[in-house]
C-alpha cells in the first residue's frame, strides 16, 4: 500500500504482520489487519464514516481522530522579533578537550561576553516577557563551558532578577547545559538556581574519561558525579546528555541501566556525534546509522522497563512541529562577539554557516538584526522540505536539524542513512504503542 493514506495519516507494514495506521499530528496510532486499512483508506478519500463498519470504528475509538487534527503552523515570515527568552554563551573556554565537540571547545583564541551584552540581551527580553505578560527564561550554552565564565554566569542570574522584578515580569526561570566540572561553590550555585540543567556524561567511567578528557589529558568522571551528588542532595531534577560513537553505540542499554542505578536521573538524551569540529578529523568517532537505530530501540526498550524517558532529537514521538529547532521560532542566542545566532552549533562568527545562521550583533546602542535573513530562517520548517512531504516521520523528526539534515530546503535524490534511522526508530516505537498506549516516548 502507499505510505500515505490521505493528508497526515500513515499506513505503515506492521513487522509482525497488519498494519499501522498512523496519525502524527492527532498522536494516534493503531494496529489494524489489510481489510481495516483499506476501509480506513476509503473512509480518508471519500469522508463517508460508511466505509468503516461501526463496530470498527468503536474499536479505534471514533474516526474524528482520522480527520480533524490540526497542522502545526510556522511563524509569519515578517512577524515582528519579540523573544522572551535568550540563551547566553558566556564563554568560548572549556575546562575539556571532547574528542567529539562540535565547536572544538577551548581550541580558539579565548573570549568571554561583555557584560554590557549581558544585560543588553537580559533587558531586551525582560521588556519583551513584560509586553507579552510572560516569565522570562535566560539560559547558558555554548561552545564552551559555562561555568569557565564563573563571575559572569552570577552577574547574569543577578541582573536577570533584578530586571524581572523593575519589569514585573515574575520569577525568572534559569536553564544551564554544562559539563558538570566545576569548583565545588558553583555546583552549588547551578544546583540552587537553575530549574532546568542538562548534563553531559557520556556513561560509565571509561566510556566517559575516554570520550571527555580534561584539557590535561586526565578523567572527567568523578568530577562530573560530585556534581550529580549535589544535584541529588538538592533534588533538583535534571537530564543527561549522552553522545554516541563508534566506541559506546553497542552499550546504550548498558549505559541505560548504569545512569538508572548510578545518578537516579529519569531523564536521558542520546544523540549520535556528527562529523563536525573535532569529530570531522575523526572518521571512527561517528557510529554507523544502522547500527544506532538497533542499538538505541534496545536501550529504548530498557529505559521503559526502568520508568525513564530516552529520547533521541529527531524521533519526538508526542512533539509533532513544524521545525526541529529554534532556527524558523524566534531564536535569540548570544555569543561571547555578541552576534546573535540561530544554532547552537553555529557559535562564532568564524563557523562556515555563520553566514546563514548568525542574524545579529551587539552594538554600542543595542541589537541590530537582520531581518530579510531571520526570515529566511523562518522558512526552516518541514513544509518547505520537499523531500519530507510523504514521509510518515515528518511531523516527528520536523524536516531534522538543518545542519545534519541531508539538504535543508531543496529536494535530496534519496533518504539521508540518518534519516532511515529516524523511520526505523520511530516505527519500532509505534509499534510498542499500538501494541501498549502507555508506551510512549518523546
Amino acid at each position: 500500500m502507499n505510505p500515505s493514506t490521505g493528508g497526515d495519516v500513515y499506513c505503515l507494514p506492521h513487522a509482525h504482520g497488519g498494519y499501522l495506521i498512523y496519525a502524527p499530528l492527532a498522536g494516534r496510532v493503531a494496529h489494524v489487519n489489510a481489510a481495516c486499512a483499506i476501509q480506513i483508506r476509503r473512509f480518508l478519500i471519500s469522508g463517508d464514516p460508511r466505509e468503516v463498519p461501526s463496530e470498527v470504528a468503536g474499536r479505534l475509538g471514533g474516526l474524528a481522530w482520522l480527520k480533524t487534527a490540526q497542522v502545526p503552523r510556522p511563524l509569519p515570515a515578517d512577524r515582528h522579533f519579540h523573544p522572551c527568552e535568550v540563551t547566553l554563551f558566556l564563554t568560548n573556554r572549556c575546562n575539556l578537550r571532547c574528542r567529539y565537540c562540535y565547536a572544538a571547545a577551548g581550541d580558539k583564541r579565548p573570549l568571554d561576553m561583555p557584560l554590557d551584552t549581558m544585560r543588553a540581551a537580559i533587558n531586551l527580553v525582560a521588556r519583551n516577557a513584560r509586553l507579552a505578560g510572560r516569565a522570562m527564561h535566560v539560559g547558558f550554552h555554548g561552545g564552551g563551558e559555562p561555568t569557565q565564565n564563573g563571575a559572569a554566569l552570577e552577574a547574569a542570574v543577578a541582573y536577570a532578577r533584578e530586571t524581572a522584578a523593575a519589569e514585573g515580569t515574575g520569577p525568572v526561570q534559569f536553564y544551564i547545559a554544562t559539563n558538570g566540572v566545576m569548583t565545588a561553590p558553583q555546583r552549588e550555585f547551578v544546583a540552587s538556581e537553575c530549574a532546568a540543567i542538562n548534563l553531559s556524561l557520556d556513561g560509565p567511567p571509561d566510556i566517559h574519561d575516554a570520550a571527555r578528557p580534561t584539557t590535561a589529558g586526565g578523567g572527567s568522571f568523578d568530577a562530573v558525579m560530585a556534581f550529580v551528588e549535589v544535584l541529588r542532595r538538592h533534588k533538583r531534577a535534571f537530564s543527561i546528555r549522552s553522545t554516541i560513537t563508534a566506541a559506546n553505540v553497542a552499550r546504550m542499554t548498558e549505559m541505560v541501566a548504569y545512569f538508572h542505578q548510578s545518578t537516579e536521573c529519569r531523564l536521558l538524551h542520546f544523540e549520535p556525534a556528527f562529523a563536525g569540529g573535532r569529530c570531522r578529523n575523526d572518521g571512527t568517532a561517528v557510529p554507523g546509522w544502522a547500527e544506532f537505530a538497533s542499538e538505541f530501540i534496545k536501550a529504548h526498550d530498557e529505559a521503559r522497563r526502568r520508568g525513564i524517558e530516552l529520547r533521541f532529537s529527531a524521533s519526538r514521538l508526542e512533539q509533532p512541529s513544524f521545525c526541529f529547532c529554534g532556527c524558523a521560532n524566534d531564536p535569540f542566542t548570544v555569543t561571547p562577539e555578541g552576534f546573535v545566532t540561530a544554532c547552537y552549533e553555529v557559535c562564532d562568527g568564524l563557523n562556515p554557516r555563520a553566514e546563514q545562521y548568525i542574524f545579529g550583533r551587539h552594538h554600542p546602542d543595542g541589537f541590530h538584526f537582520d531581518y530579510p535573513k531571520l526570515a529566511r530562517l523562518r522558512k526552516l520548517t518541514v513544509d518547505n522540505k520537499p523531500f519530507c512531504r510523504f514521509c510518515f516521520a515528518k511531523w516527528v523528526c520536523a524536516g531534522d536539524c538543518p545542519i545534519k539534515a541531508h539538504h535543508p530546503y531543496a529536494e535530496a535524490a534519496s533518504a539521508s542513512p540518518r534519516c532511515k534511522a529516524t523511520q526505523r526508530i520511530l516505527r519500532s516505537l509505534l509499534e510498542r504503542v499500538a501494541v501498549n498506549p502507555e508506551h510512549k516516548s518523546n
